[in-house]
């Protein structure tokens, strides 16, 4: 049955890995090149892939092969379009239908037919009926016509073994010269055979690039640049075996503008100060494609780091003071404040609705920012990814979500690097839920790809840490090529034919099921899917009998037991292409750690209620600053490093002793004054210590202090003095735990022990003094003073006598 139709545009001519010219003919032609849309993060470039165009300029398109499997009874439906490209007239051209009887059992096996390798005898089209068809008319340059065949299953006689079986579909001339050929595959299931099957797993990252550092939310205007594509991945992603990867990141609230009519930088704006990181983390919602191997990003704009509780980035040319909430910008990128859930466009905020009512049992999560574990592995910055784990499921409210360390291009990495980082942020997890699994290329695991070419899905894969120590991780094990197939196919404007896509996927799994392994499928960041073509593709592969739909987390948590695969060998499959960027840089990321841990040293001596306010600013900074996004533009990442840097400063410097001048100690039992500034934006509480130089002074127990935000404390220090002279105490402070908060501080004390007795002495001749000459006054007096006059009664009287005296009157002495 023939049906001709019009040009319809460039055509997507045959164009597939696994899918070759070949030359059974008396014609021999080779097929150009056609360059590959984006693969893969991880897999392997489609080089290589020539398209059924002969030299005489006809072309031949696979446009539907059956439904799935071939079975017994069933009907071989093949429909495909011939195009004339060339200059001339095509007339009495004819196309026919091989179907080859061996089973091909290995991947080799199919990339051989493929490549146009093997025997062409055996292949079946003879006393087939609707096997070979002619064109059914002449085609003028540029017309195409569809070819269709349906042929009865049992006529192709191809025995009882399950198995893939190679297909050839070639046109001839009027002469019976063989102008143009594909190959492709079926899969035969004759009912008697015992089907095995092969788990199925697609996943794809949800990622919008890099966070901005200052407020650790991403831009949402970077986000909402991208929102097309965005969109496109959901339906894109809806099949039973496939699973989305999300950075909660992306699930809110994002980094505003501060001010009216600020605007985030352009996707895909250069790298200087104040640039958007575009690279390894999105793509453009115009559909720009990376090249191979890449993963094409938007644009993250570039912020200053945020300090405690700061929810403003200013520019860097803005002065900071010496409030730790202070913070500067990355060059002259537009200032951003963090934003609230209210502050969501409708737009974005009708995509996220959707996004979250994806996040459940078919969904795992990356790193918050999705955090370069090849870069944080490199610096030994373990704690940081921890942190980053941590907050993802902080952000989906539980504590079971898988997480999934997946690097920017697996196929270049060495496998054991990620297993010993995975296996070190599980010991300082911190908080619940399951060790992070590593996405791993199946070709860098030794012995993971059998004789077959085939592996098994996941594996638990064990090394040695440079400590000695064992380090153990559960491994994703992605089929790099097959990847790279998918992506290509199933891409928006892809040139790479659906049909024989999902017919090599097909073959593919099938010599999984036979062998006994799975298949992992990981698509790249940045990826710009076609909902429609990502169905016709996968559907057919998803519902074959011999493939098991499952997705990432039943993966993850099977209760079978998984092989155990040593990497202690492993070696990266091959090399960094450096299309995905240069790794974030090991001292950068120390120092973003080092901002958590001075934060986190200052935290117990806040309050409880306080203490989230304090760190999360700082957790969210110094994650966003591990993001993968940033290898693009790392100019910008090293200004927003220095607004860390500043931050960590003023969270070890918040509390400090004020220096006075020398203090005289005269008593042997006295307080000394000790001054504690505060210039943390909470109320801190510390213990402040003394510790003496020798023996002259002798300190007390420690001191609580409580010194209100902005402000000085004054403590007062039991000290007892057992010896004259000057000596030297250092002031220090602690926390309740007994952990030393910022910079002790030396100060000068005189100590004079024996001025109190001496002053007692003194003191005491001096009373003594006072109070004998206060006796000998009085005595002095009483001497001195006039006798008092007699006083007689009348009687007594004698007026005319000589006064007579009464013996009490006898005059003294």
């Amino acid at each position: 049955m023939v049906g001709v139709s019009p040009r319809r545009g460039p055509r997507r001519f045959a164009v597939l890995l696994g899918t070759a010219v070949v030359a059974l003919g008396p014609v021999a032609f080779a097929a150009p090149a056609v360059s590959a849309p984006p693969t893969a993060a991880g897999s392997a470039a489609l080089t290589g892939i020539p398209s059924a165009v002969g030299p005489s300029g006809i072309g031949i398109d696979l446009e539907q092969l059956g439904t799935g499997a071939v079975t017994p009874g069933s009907q071989l439906v093949v429909r495909v379009q011939v195009t004339n490209t060339s200059g001339a007239v095509l007339d009495g051209a004819r196309a026919r239908l091989f179907v080859n009887s061996p089973v091909l059992t290995s991947r080799a096996a199919l990339d051989a037919w493929a490549a146009g390798q093997g025997a062409s005898s055996g292949d079946r089209f003879a006393q087939v009926d609707g096997a070979e068809q002619p064109l059914g008319r002449s085609l003028a340059p540029g017309e195409s016509t569809e070819v269709d065949f349906s042929v009865r299953a049992d006529q192709l006689d191809l025995g009882s073994t399950f198995g893939p079986r190679g297909v050839t579909i070639d046109v001839l001339d009027s002469s019976l010269q063989r102008l143009t050929a594909l190959r492709t595959f079926l899969v035969w299931a004759p009912q008697s055979s015992a089907q095995a099957t092969a788990p199925l797993t697609v996943v794809a990252p949800v990622t919008a690039g890099a966070p901005d550092v200052g407020t650790g939310q991403l831009p949402e205007e970077q986000v909402e640049d991208q929102l097309g594509r965005l969109r496109d991945l959901l339906p894109a992603m809806s099949l039973p075996s496939t699973s989305l990867v999300v950075d909660p990141a992306l699930l809110g609230p994002f980094a505003q503008p501060a001010q009216q009519g600020s605007s985030a930088s352009p996707s895909g704006s250069g790298s200087s100060a104040g640039a958007s990181p575009s690279g390894a983390s999105g793509a453009s919602s115009a559909g720009s494609s990376s090249g191979s191997g890449a993963t094409a990003t938007p644009s993250a704009t570039g912020g200053a780091t945020t300090p405690p509780v700061s929810t403003t980035t200013t520019s860097s040319s803005s002065t900071a003071g010496s409030d730790p909430t202070s913070s500067g910008g990355t060059g002259g990128a537009p200032a951003l404040t963090t934003g609230t859930a209210e502050e969501t466009s409708p737009e974005l905020q009708s995509w996220l609705d959707l996004l979250r009512a994806r996040t459940g049992s078919q969904t795992a999560v990356l790193p918050q920012g999705d955090t370069d574990v090849v870069a944080t592995a490199a610096a030994g910055t373990s704690d940081l990814l921890a942190l980053a784990v941590a907050q993802s499921r902080t952000t989906l409210e539980g504590d079971d979500e898988p997480a999934l360390l997946w690097p920017a291009d697996p196929s270049a990495v060495a496998p054991q690097d990620l297993v010993v980082e995975a296996a070190a942020a599980t010991r300082q997890s911190r908080g619940p839920g399951p060790a992070p699994a590593v996405l791993v290329d199946a070709r860098s695991v030794p012995g993971a790809v059998g004789g077959n070419g085939t592996s098994a899905a996941v594996a638990t894969l064990t090394t040695k840490a440079s400590d000695g120590s064992t380090a153990n991780a559960t491994g994703v094990l992605v089929d790099a090529s097959a990847s790279a197939l998918l992506a290509s196919a199933a891409s928006d404007g892809s040139s790479v034919d659906a049909a024989e896509a999902s017919a090599r996927l097909l073959a593919d799994t099938a010599v999984s099921a036979v062998d006994g392994g799975g298949v992992v499928l990981a698509l790249p960041r940045g990826w710009d899917p076609d909902a429609s073509v990502m169905a016709s593709v996968l559907g057919p592969v998803s519902s074959a009998p011999w493939v098991r739909a499952t997705s990432l987390p039943d993966l993850l948590s099977s209760g079978s037991a998984l092989p155990v695969v040593s990497v202690e060998q492993g070696r990266a499959a091959q090399a960094d292409s450096g299309a995905t960027g240069t790794p974030l840089p090991a001292s950068g990321l120390q120092a973003a750690e080092k901002a958590v841990v001075a934060a986190e040293a200052v935290a117990p001596v806040v309050q409880e209620q306080d203490r989230q306010a304090l760190l999360q600013p700082v957790q969210r900074s110094a994650t966003a600053a591990a993001a993968l996004g940033w290898r693009s533009d790392q100019q910008g990442w090293q200004q927003a490093l220095e607004q860390l840097a500043q931050t960590a400063t003023r969270l070890g410097t918040g509390l400090e002793i004020v220096r006075g001048s020398t203090t005289t100690v005269i008593s042997s039992r006295v307080n000394l004054p000790v001054t504690v500034r505060n210039a943390l934006p909470q109320s801190a509480t510390v213990l402040v210590h003394l510790r003496s130089a020798n023996l002259r002074l002798v300190p007390g127990d420690p001191v609580e202090l409580t010194v209100a935000p902005g402000s000085d404390g004054k403590a007062q220090i039991p000290v007892r003095a057992a010896a004259s002279g000057d000596t030297w105490v250092t002031v220090y402070l602690t926390d309740p735990q007994g952990k030393v908060i910022g910079k002790p501080e030396d100060l000068r004390v005189r100590v004079r022990a024996d001025w109190e007795g001496r002053g007692v002495a003194v003191a005491a001749a001096v009373a003594g003094l006072v109070f004998v000459g206060g006796v000998v006054r009085t005595v002095l007096r009483v001497r001195n003073r006039p006798a008092p006059p007699v006083v007689r009664s009348a009687e007594e009287a004698d007026t005319d006598g000589p006064p007579t005296r009464r013996p009490e009157e006898s005059t003294r002495g």
